[in-house]
């Protein structure tokens, strides 16, 4: 039995919680070494790539009614929560009506991404792949996102993490790399934080 298949504590912990995956304790590091929820008392966020729905749960429940989520994925969620304050629309952020729809109910103080490509067991392909992913959503971001507002987003190392760290830092006061502890050991993603945009 390989890592991916044997549960480890986080798959176990996910599960215990109500989680769809073990990704959210990703995203629950990452938030609370970062601050991404505290600056705004409403905030409205937009999760990219959504499915299966831990990202989504998890934001839903620590923005306790606050604000609103919007969540856009090409597959539909795992989860199906009745929240007044959350919105799910499937489709492709690549496609120019969909990204009006995004728009529309933005700017956003929020837009986090835990997307991956469908993996090819190429490395370099996976990678490049990563990269096109990363550079799409980086691309919506700055046209939904509010001043100030924070942007999260999944890449796999190896590839042009520099070179996109440095485009981040022209649009938002900081920009960096984090690999959360609860990525496993022998997985190659990371994560590119950036805060503070400057519209």
């Amino acid at each position: 039995m390989s890592g991916y298949e044997r549960p480890d504590f986080w798959t176990i912990k996910a599960k215990k919680e109500g989680y769809p995956a073990r990704s959210v304790f990703k995203l629950e590091e990452i938030s609370g070494k970062f601050g991404l929820l505290k600056k705004q008392a409403a905030p409205r966020i937009l999760d990219v790539g959504a499915a299966p729905g831990s990202w989504s749960l998890w934001l839903l429940r620590n923005l306790e009614g606050r604000g609103s989520l919007t969540s856009i994925d090409i597959q539909d969620l795992g989860i199906a929560p009745a929240d007044a304050n959350f919105a799910f629309l499937k489709g492709d952020i690549l496609d120019p009506a969909m990204r009006s729809r995004l728009a529309g109910r933005g700017p956003y103080d929020l837009v986090v991404s835990d997307a991956a490509p469908s993996t090819s067991g190429n490395r370099l392909v996976d990678q490049s792949r990563s990269e096109e992913l990363v550079e799409a959503v980086f691309s919506l971001a700055l046209e939904v996102l509010a001043p100030g507002g924070s942007l999260v987003m999944k890449i796999f190392q190896g590839g042009d993490e520099k070179r996109l760290i440095t485009q981040l830092k022209a649009h938002f006061a900081q920009a960096r790399g984090f690999k959360p502890t609860a990525c496993r050991a022998e997985s190659f993603e990371t994560y590119l934080i950036a805060i503070d945009f400057k519209k």
